[in-house]
């Protein structure tokens, strides 16, 4: 017999409304990185304390209700494991946090399974080379006329890192009837969105799904369609099984538990979140001596965000539901429309990997991210610096995030081709690879690439639901986790 799963739509006003849309039409973004200073702790726990209850932090109920009454500015809270131990909470020895999110992003073993170097970035979820771990992660986005939730954190209590979104990224060209996001390569952002089963999901930069956009989408839809356990901890997942949920010390007894009546992480979500600078000027290079085609193929995508396959019509928009709404296996199975190791089709291989068309799509969904990240510009010494603050929700980081980074966009071999993913971030140009098939051209359809892309930091982070987060930074949390009886019950 199955266990029972909480009712989702019950449950809309403890999840954190980014985890059902991405915001997009609050245009202004930034990203504060904030390390607690030592002995901080409870000026910390304050000073996030009035930031929650201001309201900023916007729940799922709300942002259904956006479209009669848009939501001017909203925020969203999460916390790497260093930061949850900085502020007292103490993981319950039954139901611990799972290893990725407690070792973090910047250790030595997940660096070897990411091939990433942490030593060299800026920052990190744990103490190293880049200093101190960050230990709480605030995003905020704003109407353009609104100005900033946070001007500055208070440099007494945190030390932070500010992540500025690029004023430009929404732009309105040629044949767009409203401004789309575009990165700084210059191609479409936030297409090809899971759509969590029972949460309505919106599309990331565009307005809620609608029946017409599943009609327009046909049965190609569902192909999107993913079950919210795979984003959101406590419900079923695509293994028709319940997210698990860690639990820490004090939580049962603090009478938050019973908002809802369940563990400590049912609500919450895992983010994988990476700072990756573009070099816009190598690409500008690379775009001028190879052509825009052959970026578009490296893509896996037209930079409007039609599929190569399709002769782009201007006079005929499309909603993003039908630029979704494609295959591979029958019409591009050896990719000389969509090459194999393009960036689209690595991240979201779609229909390609199974022994048939339904094994392929069902497995796909099992490794599915929804991104929530924003591209970002510094402005320093005369220089201006372009990248994506990349932000992935998933529920099982080694499943989902690791899978993605180490099996298909980190992994040379990838369906037997012998390069890497340009566009994801490396962190050591050496290890590059110097050129990339791409079937159909002529002179044996090998192009040479540049890094085109280096992280300069990474973490994961806990995304609570918003009992937890009043529980991690209200007198409840600051209280029980201050008495000996707690450290005693938490102790092995």
């Amino acid at each position: 017999m199955k266990a029972p799963a909480a009712h989702l739509a019950h449950h809309f006003d403890d999840i954190q409304g980014m985890l059902r849309s991405g915001y997009g039409w609050l245009q202004d973004s930034r990203f504060w990185l904030l390390t607690i200073r030592d002995g901080k702790e409870t000026a910390a726990r304050a000073w996030l304390a009035k930031f929650v209850e201001s309201g900023v932090v916007a729940n799922a109920e709300e942002v259904g209700k956006s479209r009669t009454h848009p939501i001017a500015k909203a925020a969203a809270i999460a916390f790497s494991f260093s930061g949850l131990a900085k502020l007292g909470c103490v993981e319950d020895t039954l139901h611990p946090f799972p290893t990725p999110f407690r070792s973090g992003m910047g250790s030595d073993a997940r660096a070897l399974l990411l091939r990433d170097n942490p030593r060299a970035w800026r920052w990190s979820d744990v103490d190293g080379d880049s200093g101190d771990a960050v230990h709480v992660l605030i995003a905020e986005w704003t109407e353009r006329d609104v100005g900033p939730i946070i001007s500055r954190p208070d440099e007494t209590i945190f030390s932070a890192i500010q992540v500025d979104n690029d004023p430009c990224s929404f732009q309105k060209l040629e044949g767009d009837n409203e401004e789309k996001l575009r990165e700084a390569f210059g191609f479409r952002d936030g297409l090809a969105q899971p759509v969590i089963k029972g949460l309505k999901q919106d599309d990331s930069f565009r307005p809620r799904r609608s029946e017409k956009d599943k009609k327009q989408a046909d049965t190609l839809y569902d192909d999107s369609v993913v079950q919210p356990g795979e984003f959101i901890l406590g419900y079923r997942n695509e293994y028709d099984e319940l997210t698990y949920c860690p639990d820490v010390v004090g939580w049962r007894q603090s009478g938050l538990a019973n908002h809802h009546g369940g563990r400590f992480a049912l609500n919450g979500s895992y983010l994988a979140v990476r700072q990756i600078e573009q070099d816009v000027e190598a690409f500008s290079a690379f775009r001028q001596a190879n052509g825009q085609d052959i970026c578009n193929k490296l893509m896996g995508r037209q930079d409007n965000g039609w599929p190569l396959a399709w002769k782009y019509d201007p006079s005929n928009p499309k909603t993003d539901s039908e630029l979704d709404a494609f295959r591979y296996r029958v019409d591009d199975a050896n990719g000389f429309t969509c090459p194999k190791g393009a960036h689209i089709r690595r991240v979201n291989p779609r229909d390609t990997l199974g022994v048939d068309i339904e094994s392929s799509i069902k497995s796909t969904k099992l490794h599915r991210l929804l991104r929530r990240g924003r591209p970002y510009r510094e402005d320093s010494n005369g220089e201006t610096r372009k990248g994506i603050f990349f932000i992935a929700c998933n529920a099982d980081l080694e499943r989902q995030f690791e899978f993605v980074q180490q099996r298909w966009a980190r992994n040379p071999s990838f369906v037997n081709l012998h390069a890497d993913d340009p566009f994801v971030g490396s962190s050591d140009p050496q290890t590059f690879p110097k050129a990339l098939s791409l079937p159909g051209l002529p002179s044996g359809g090998e192009v040479s690439l540049a890094n085109f892309t280096t992280t300069l930091g990474g973490g994961y982070f806990f995304l609570p639901g918003l009992a937890a987060l009043k529980f991690i930074v209200g007198e409840e949390g600051a209280t029980k986790f201050a008495t000996s009886e707690v450290a005693e019950a938490a102790a092995p």
